[in-house]
């Protein structure tokens, strides 16, 4: 999303899965394919922790501010 500023939302819900972890980088603006934080995970295998991760970045929502 191309916008000044953005906030986040569904945070909590994320951090449900254990070992899970959010790093938001707190950029002031965001702009189509930049990243504006990462979801870490823990897992035996790194298969699993990639599902862990990208399902619970999938919960993430980005909202205008």
């Amino acid at each position: 999303m191309n916008e000044p500023g953005i906030s986040f939302a569904n945070i909590d819900k994320a951090l449900i899965t254990p070992g899970t972890d959010i790093r938001l980088f707190g950029k002031p603006e965001s702009f189509i394919k930049r990243r504006m934080g990462v979801v870490l995970t823990q897992a035996d295998a790194t298969h699993i922790a990639r599902e862990k991760a990208s399902a619970s970045a999938a919960i993430i929502k980005t909202l205008k501010s």
